[in-house]
């Protein structure tokens, strides 16, 4: 009898009548002749049976279980260990995933069972391994155990030969920019730079010029010459082609780093993957690096060796399929001496594809450096004690991601095998800055959204008729609102914000809706957090919840998204902190670009994506992967919203009331925002949130930069460089007092005490 058996089903083919297969004595080679050893084993444990064991225990990778089934003789030349082994070794060259068999037939030499039989063995990397006309002997010792050889694992296997895997991977793919230009490039030319300081005329201008073309801070600039004598050559960091292109000069000038002959030369170059401006989307595209030694097993299963390198963050890493394509890749058995015993296998590879993102290079471009010369620029004040920070930008009108920029950043080539970088010393910086600079702070850190979340708040009273777009509320400095609701505050005061300035300048005074958007008048905004409130507990959660707040955006193959924090209020007191944007409120930067992009269209919620497409159109394997797509048409109330919009509009353009009037009042074009400043243990986090242009809004912006100032004094100016740069008017410098020591804000708690005490 003989069959295919797989795990533990048996197909028997019964011969000569008999009904059951396992009853039958008599055993049948393929040739038809008949054989009944004298000295066979008992028919409860026939040969098929013990080889259908043996299989079934393989495809469980048992290996215990496999080495119970070998002969006296086998035991004592192979340890369990050792057969463990062989099959643990060979498994991993298989790509193993499963085996099955089938018997061809069983023929008897004296007491010593014969089986013919042929396996495939199932393997992610090769596909199916066809091993026939395998031969297997088995004595009869207590039912039928196995003489057991490497033979067994794959016929031509023997102790001087082994499994050798071969994989030929092709050119990695790159990344684009909706453009088309690159933003991760194969086989590019990587600028080292090193340094001597003793040869430099101005240590002070060497590290401005190497701020401005590195990205680096000037402070961490400052710890790296530390580590070095003057006349010590040393290594510095590594750009890119364009950027040296652009800072060749100034290099040379400032730091006496040029290109000569020789080991020693300040400049050396090599080819390798490159990242468009020293990484100027780095929490985006993301990097390569080497395979993880705990790892190893899977991507080598998939045909990756130990030296290959892949995806280890973002879009290189979500798309490492498509980027890297598939290796053309060879299975041989193969003597110690390099002789090819055996072709076992063999797997066509698949072309790399490149994939295109959304990103507008040029706006991405100058987002990196406006937040690098914003922190460098402002070091002696906000700008050394920033935990960092994000900026996004979107298409309104189609969710595209334009730019994202998480900061501090880092550089790529820090994880690339090829890098000229003390991989241990900087390394060992990135995980010594507190800021976590591997960390995409846009998506996966939320934060207390401060004033920002008052056009949540603003959309909800005028859309529930809690407040009239014609009624005025006068904005004075104190705001109490014991005994006029039907709850208890627990603070018997609350302050404006204009309570927390030197001065204090006068209050805001009578307002509407709009204006009290545009003057940020906090006394307002508690008022409209206690009406919403009375009328329904979750009222102002569930606005907020409709303009996307509170859950992640979508944008998972960049990484970890944070979801944020919209917990209903329990009581009064919770709905008045939150309607200002603190309390249990939590945000991420995209959250609020996405939030402002609503909005901007009137509720057209477009879902944000950042990859557009893999391959080249009309080349093979093109495929679209993301394109615009309405996932909702908010129902919005047009008279709140237009109240939220005007107000938007008046926070940049009103000299009197504006909070950010004073930044973008002289800009050559129109746009309509939000400040925030979120009160926090440490210093306050700034936000600005904006769309442009007014008339016809196309770009929606959120940043965020915690632990700095207010919103109108540092995440604004940067806004405005960018909306410059992308518009092609000149920059508007940096505030002057950036430069200056940094003026600790005051708290709320600290302005009502000092207002009370007359101070």
């Amino acid at each position: 009898m003989f069959g295919w058996r797989i795990g533990g089903f048996c197909l028997c083919i019964c011969l000569l009548g008999l009904a059951g297969c396992g009853s039958s004595l008599l055993q049948v080679s393929q040739d038809g002749q008949n054989t009944s050893p004298a000295d066979m084993a008992s028919a409860s444990a026939q040969p098929e049976e013990a080889l259908a064991a043996f299989i079934e225990a393989w495809a469980a990778q048992d290996f215990p279980a496999m080495y119970e089934q070998l002969a006296s003789r086998s035991r004592a030349l192979y340890s369990q260990a050792q057969f463990a082994d062989q099959y643990t070794s060979a498994h991993s060259s298989l790509g193993f995933a499963g085996v099955n068999h089938q018997l061809r037939g069983i023929d008897y030499q004296g007491a010593t069972a014969i089986l013919r039989y042929d396996i495939a063995i199932s393997s992610p990397a090769f596909g199916t391994i066809d091993d026939s006309d395998r031969v297997m002997r088995m004595l009869p010792e207590s039912g039928w155990k196995i003489a057991w050889s490497p033979m067994d694992i794959i016929k031509g296997m023997s102790s001087r030969a082994r499994l050798t895997p071969s994989a030929d991977f092709p050119r990695r793919a790159d990344i684009y920019a909706r453009d088309g230009m690159p933003l991760a490039q194969q086989s590019s030319l990587i600028y080292s730079l090193y340094a001597v300081q003793g040869d430099m005329s101005n240590i002070e201008s060497c590290l401005a010029t190497l701020a401005a073309a590195t990205r680096m801070e000037t402070s961490a600039l400052r710890r790296i010459f530390a580590d070095y004598l003057g006349e010590t050559r040393f290594h510095i960091a590594e750009i890119d082609q364009s950027r040296y292109d652009s800072y060749r000069e100034a290099l040379a000038q400032d730091c006496d780093i040029t290109r000569s002959e020789g080991a020693f030369s300040k400049v050396r170059s090599y080819n390798s993957r490159s990242y468009y401006g020293q990484g100027i989307a780095a929490h985006a595209v993301g990097y390569i690096g080497a395979i993880p030694a705990d790892e190893l097993e899977r991507w080598q299963a998939r045909g990756y060796e130990s030296g290959s390198v892949i995806g280890r963050a973002g879009i290189e890493a979500a798309y490492e399929a498509a980027l890297a394509g598939s290796p053309q890749r060879f299975l041989r058995i193969v003597e110690t001496g390099g002789a090819v015993i055996r072709e076992l296998a063999g797997a066509a590879g698949l072309a790399p594809r490149s994939v295109t993102l959304t990103l507008d290079r040029n706006m991405q471009d100058s987002m990196a450096q406006a937040i690098a010369d914003a922190v460098n620029y402002a070091q002696p004040s906000w700008g050394g004690l920033t935990a960092g920070g994000a900026i996004v930008a979107l298409d309104v009108n189609t969710g595209a991601v334009l730019a994202l920029a998480s900061y501090p950043s880092f550089d790529p080539q820090l994880f690339n095998p090829d890098t000229e970088y003390r991989i241990a010393a900087a390394l060992q910086r990135l995980s010594n800055d507190g800021r976590s600079p591997l960390t995409n702070k846009a998506l996966a850190e939320q934060y207390t959204p401060g004033s920002v979340y008052k056009i949540v708040t603003a959309l909800a009273a005028g859309s529930e008729g809690i407040w009239g777009g014609d009624e005025t509320f006068d904005c004075a400095y104190i705001w109490q609102g014991r005994g006029r609701f039907s709850f208890e505050d627990a603070r018997e005061s609350r302050t404006d914000w204009r309570l927390l300035e030197p001065g204090p300048p006068p209050p805001t005074g009578p307002v509407n809706m709009a204006q009290a958007l545009a003057a940020s008048c906090n006394p307002f905004f508690y008022e409209m957090g206690a009406l919403l409130f009375e009328r329904s507990a979750n009222l102002q959660v569930e606005y907020a919840e409709i303009l996307g707040l509170g859950r992640p955006t979508g944008l998972g193959e960049l990484g970890r998204e944070a979801a944020g924090e919209l917990a209903p209020p329990r009581e009064g007191t919770e709905a008045i902190n939150n309607a200002i944007g603190q309390g249990s409120v939590g945000v991420t930067a995209a959250q609020m670009a996405q939030m402002t992009m609503l909005i901007a269209n009137g509720g057209a919620f477009w879902q944000p994506y950042i990859v557009s497409h893999i391959g080249r159109p009309g080349a093979p394997g093109y495929e679209v992967v993301g394109e615009p797509m309405l996932a909702a048409q908010l129902e919005l109330d047009g008279g709140a919203l237009d109240i939220v919009r005007e107000g938007m509009c008046l926070v940049t353009t009103d000299r009197d009331l504006g909070t950010a009037a004073g930044v973008f009042g002289d800009a050559p074009y129109t746009i309509c925002g939000k400040t925030g400043t979120a009160e926090t243990l440490g210093n306050p986090h700034s936000w600005f949130v904006a769309f442009a242009p007014r008339e016809e809004p196309e770009i929606a912006l959120a940043g965020v930069m915690a632990h700095s100032r207010e919103g109108s004094e540092v995440v604004a100016p940067m806004i405005r460089r960018i909306l410059d740069d992308y518009w092609g008017y000149p920059q508007k410098p940096y505030p002057d007092w950036w430069a200056e020591p940094y003026v600790p804000v005051k708290t709320q708690s600290q302005a009502l005490a000092e207002y009370l005490a007359g101070g």
